[in-house]
């Protein structure tokens, strides 16, 4: 949702009805581990 509907954290928060904090925190976790997945 972020890149291909381009939209900015509050209105996916809105959308999944979760708090932005939370959806910032579980975005930036996921990133993390996607990140060390591929340079495995």
């Amino acid at each position: 949702m972020k890149y291909f509907d381009d939209l900015s954290f509050r209105q996916i928060a809105e959308i999944l009805k979760v708090s932005e904090s939370t959806l910032k925190s579980t975005y930036y976790t996921t990133v993390k581990i996607i990140e060390e997945k591929i340079l495995l």
